[in-house]
């Protein structure tokens, strides 16, 4: 059953690369793609709340800060 996850990873491995970049997509992809790594990664990952590999900064971005008042979304 561990080709399950590193079909999943090689299948998302395009939107990994224009959200990250060409090295930082394919190794996050690689990571994700090893049997037990891979889960590990993504548990750590849920548990820290945010990527290991993040996502490169798009010109013109914005960036989101969240603080205890907006991080539920309700007003």
């Amino acid at each position: 059953m561990p080709w399950i996850g590193t079909a999943l990873a090689l299948a998302a491995v395009g939107a990994a690369i224009r959200r990250k970049g060409l090295v930082a997509g394919t190794m996050d992809t690689a990571l994700n793609a090893i049997p037990v790594v891979g889960a590990a990664k993504t548990t750590a990952e849920m548990i820290r709340g945010r990527d290991f590999i993040p996502d490169r900064r798009r010109p013109g971005a914005q960036p989101v800060a969240l603080d205890a008042t907006n991080a539920g979304g309700s007003k």
